[in-house]
């Protein structure tokens, strides 16, 4: 089984986009650099990912002051 996109050459990435709290993302793929919503299927909010991050753990910190 193939994914249709690559099959059509469709730009895209089967990476997961993670939007942190400061408005930057990463993709879980590794290599990936064009980090635009369109390419991913999956974006997720820092806050959603199983475990925490530390950015969502930081700005807790900083409210709890």
């Amino acid at each position: 089984m193939s994914c249709r996109d690559c099959t059509a050459a469709v730009d895209h990435c089967h990476g997961t986009l993670v939007i942190h709290s400061s408005s930057t993302a990463e993709c879980t793929e590794p290599g990936c650099v064009d980090l635009e919503y369109v390419r991913h299927y999956l974006v997720l909010d820092c806050s959603e990912i199983t475990g925490g991050c530390q950015c969502v753990a930081q700005i807790e910190l900083r409210q709890a002051s």
